[in-house]
Parts: C-alpha cells; sequence; structure tokens
C-alpha cells in the first residue's frame, strides 16, 4: 500500500517505520523540523518525506497523526481528503489536559466534520508510542489486541492491514456508537490506555455490540496487569 503518515511524532513515525519495514510506500509528513522527516525517511526502505498535501494525494491510506491543537493546520496544509482512507490517532488533549468537545461530541465524530467525505477509522490511539514499538518489534510476550472504529466496511480491511502490520491482532470494536470505549481519558469502563489478549478484546467488541455497561465492566476486568 502506499501510506502516507501526516505528523511524524511517536505514533505517526512508528507507525511508517514498521509499514515501510514490511514493504509498503511510505511517505512522511508535517513535523515542525524538515530536517527530521528526511532523517527518517533515509533510515527505512521506500520512504521519502513531502508535504501534506503530496503526501495524501497518492496515498492508500493516511495515518493522522498530529497533536490535537494542531488538526486544523495539518488539515489547511493537507487539503481535501475526500474519498481516502483515514486512520485518525489523535486523542482530544490541548494545552490544558482533556478537551470538552461542542455538543458531547466523540473525537473522531469532530474530526470527521473537519475531514468531509473521508473515509475515516480510529486505531493507534489507546496505547503509548512506546508499547505499540515494543509490540511491533517484538519485545512484548503472547498476542495484544489493537482495538479499531469505523463506519466504513473498506477503511476497517485497510485499517485492520496495517495494525497487523505492526504485530497487532486488530479487533473492530464497532462503529462510532462505540467508539467512546477507546478515546480518552483513561478511566475505568474504557479500554483507553488498557491492552488485551486477543480473545478478551473480542469479548469487549462482541458485549458492546449490545449491551455498553457490559462492555465497560469488560474492559475493566480483562486489561493486562
Amino acid at each position: 500500500m502506499k501510506v502516507a503518515i501526516i505528523g511524524s511524532g511517536r505514533i505517526g513515525s512508528n507507525i511508517g517505520i514498521h509499514a515501510a519495514r514490511a514493504g509498503h510506500d511510505v511517505t512522511f509528513s508535517y513535523s515542525r523540523d524538515p530536517r527530521k522527516l528526511e532523517d527518517l525517511a533515509a533510515s527505512v526502505p521506500s520512504a521519502r518525506a513531502a508535504s501534506p498535501a503530496d503526501a495524501a494525494r497518492s496515498a492508500d491510506v493516511i495515518a493522522f497523526s498530529v497533536p490535537w491543537t494542531a488538526v486544523d493546520d495539518a488539515l489547511a496544509q493537507a487539503g481535501s481528503l475526500e474519498g481516502k482512507v483515514v486512520i485518525d490517532t489523535t486523542n482530544q488533549f490541548g494545552a490544558r489536559g482533556l478537551e470538552t468537545l461542542p455538543d458531547d461530541a466523540t473525537a473522531i465524530q469532530t474530526n470527521a466534520r473537519r475531514m468531509p467525505g473521508a473515509r475515516l477509522a480510529k486505531a493507534f490511539n489507546t496505547l503509548t508510542s512506546d508499547y505499540q514499538r515494543n509490540v511491533a518489534e517484538g519485545r512484548v510476550s503472547g498476542p495484544v489486541a489493537m482495538f479499531y472504529a469505523t463506519e466504513d466496511e473498506h477503511a476497517a480491511e485497510v485499517t485492520a492491514e496495517l495494525i497487523s502490520t505492526l504485530r497487532f491482532v486488530p479487533v473492530r470494536i464497532g462503529r462510532w456508537r462505540e467508539v467512546r470505549l477507546i478515546e480518552a481519558p483513561r478511566r475505568d469502563g474504557a479500554a483507553y490506555g488498557e491492552a488485551y489478549r486477543p480473545e478478551d478484546a473480542e469479548r469487549i467488541a462482541s458485549a458492546a455490540a449490545g449491551d455498553m455497561e457490559a462492555a465497560a465492566q469488560l474492559a475493566t476486568q480483562l486489561k493486562l496487569a
């Protein structure tokens, strides 16, 4: 796949590095330090650095991984993402901590309004960059699930493929109704900030389809120590 990384910080660069190592065509973009982008591109095969607009233009999938306060600027530089598969890794942390979003919307619903026409998914946001890197590089014993949510079936397929590239087992938790379980902040009754074995993650996802309270209870009970 052609993978564009918009936001080449810890989460975005980790996705890009391991996607490139797996043979995908990766473009890094959007950094305050252009030299960092060039260094990233030079560090792995099949990678280059470009502007967000150039990176997005030919991409099969875009990993959107910028700080919450930079979302509008990154999107302005990227241009229209209509029809593009976009995996949103962001969490709604502003300069003063967790932000309250208008109309009690989730972070992904808020960003969907900012990306009209994008084929959006939410993933790579629940676990720290260090933990994601350790799983991708084989330093965590046993299989680990990564939750994702989307309302688009093609985006689901692409997101699952990219998650597998980083050695996680993809588990779809549902659509936007269920996405609150994997969004910030870390708290009892949510999967955000927690790791799970695939079979336990599947139990949580299955419960969420019918009973969010039951899913919340399982999210607390089944998390890895």
